[in-house]
């Protein structure tokens, strides 16, 4: 029978991995060498007399290197141009529960970039917060107290992690609305969203399950699309997913030859969306998620194609190419992404499925409202239809007005 590990064995160490470093004295040609080397590497320490004193967050560093003139302006300069000053650094001995609570306050930064580990104050290598939720649900696993205390964990983290793309969705758009409701404690649904220049993207995510495999499934995802964001540009939504499906099957172990892939079917689906404001058009991929739009002069609300084939799922081919699709983009279009926890929740007189048509129907008859009302009714809507039947799934949507 297996045997808990006693608490004093919790501890930040057990999450160590080596990575490569830095010293000030390095230059960012040689930071790029290393990303180029080591290509799941997402945050480089920097290390002065073996002391950490920042971290290079690999998305940051390739998205300044890739603008007009950097290389030749920075290529010999000290890698600190592009350090993060204020990682979070933890002594190994540090125990799991005080982990967790300086992940949560450092927010999403450090699930998806990873934290220094020190001991004496001297670097020892780095953990990474996917790591973290991992071995807190699998060693609390063993007693129920400790399970509900690893989902508490869970649920600060996964909303702390969500928490800066909805402070950049208010900081971008005017007229937009945000739903996200897990069906327990943490859910299996995800968002993102990120500007640049000349526009912003948008990915929304269902992963498999719900609950803390959902959960877990959740962290994979951000990871896998942290990692895509570094290899393709927001305008390339269909590189995005191919790069986030084949990282999904490659952390699930379905690319090995002896793979048992019944035993690993898990994935999502999945919408990339980049909202060109230049030219005004939207570019968007999509793995089966349900996506609505409304024309200012529409008299009917239309779907948003998709592919077919979702995200990881033992049955999409490693190398497989998502369509990309484009539509101009007229002042008043509206736009409505929903995961199927709404379409698939049961209920009305004949306990059946809410369905994309209602959805549609709402959209348009209360088209004149600001996105934030439409979403309340669409939310009274749902009320409604749900009347005392359980919630099936975890439930998202995001809309917006261009």
């Amino acid at each position: 029978m297996d045997i808990p590990l006693s608490s004093r064995q919790l501890n930040a160490g057990m999450l160590r991995i080596d990575v490569p470093h830095v010293t000030p004295d390095s230059t960012n040609l040689r930071v790029m060498a290393l990303f180029t080397e080591h290509k799941s590497l997402i945050g480089l320490p920097v290390l002065e007399n073996n002391r950490p004193v920042g971290m290079i967050n690999r998305h940051i560093f390739l998205s300044q290197m890739s603008r007009p003139f950097f290389h030749e302006l920075y290529d010999q300069k000290s890698c600190i141009a592009f350090m993060d000053k204020t990682p979070l650094i933890v002594e190994a001995s540090a125990g799991l529960e005080f982990l967790a609570g300086q992940v949560v306050e450092t927010g999403d930064k450090a699930v998806t970039e990873g934290f220094i580990l020190t001991e004496d104050g001297q670097y020892i290598g780095i953990g990474l917060g996917i790591d973290l939720i991992k071995t807190v649900s699998d060693l609390q696993a063993k007693q129920h107290f400790q399970i509900m205390q690893s989902i508490e964990y869970a649920r600060v983290i996964q909303e702390s992690m969500l928490s800066r793309s909805r402070q950049s969705i208010e900081e971008t758009l005017n007229d937009w609305c945000l739903f996200w409701q897990p069906r327990d404690c943490v859910g299996g649904d995800i968002y993102a969203f990120r500007r640049d220049e000349q526009g912003w993207l948008a990915v929304i995510a269902d992963c498999t399950g719900h609950g803390v495999p959902g959960a877990f499934m959740t962290f994979i995802f951000a990871s896998a699309l942290e990692k895509a964001q570094t290899l393709a540009a927001p305008h390339e939504p269909e590189r995005l997913l191919a790069i986030i499906n084949r990282y999904i099957k490659q952390t699930l172990s379905q690319l090995h030859p002896s793979a048992d892939l019944s035993q690993s079917n898990d994935g999502c689906d999945a919408i990339a969306l980049y909202v060109d404001n230049q030219n005004a058009q939207m570019i968007w991929a999509n793995a089966q998620m349900h996506a609505f739009v409304l024309g200012a002069q529409a008299e009917e609300v239309s779907v948003l194609e998709a592919d077919r084939k979702g995200l990881g799922y033992s049955d999409t081919p490693s190398d497989h190419q998502w369509r990309r699709y484009q539509r101009p983009l007229v002042k008043g279009d509206q736009v409505l992404i929903v995961t199927d926890g709404l379409t698939d929740q049961i209920g009305g007189e004949r306990g059946i499925m809410l369905g994309k048509k209602r959805i549609q129907s709402v959209l348009l008859q209360e088209r004149h409202l600001p996105m934030q009302d439409l979403s309340r009714a669409l939310g009274s809507a749902l009320q409604t239809w749900q009347g005392q039947e359980l919630s099936r799934d975890d439930i998202t949507w995001f809309g917006f007005r261009w």
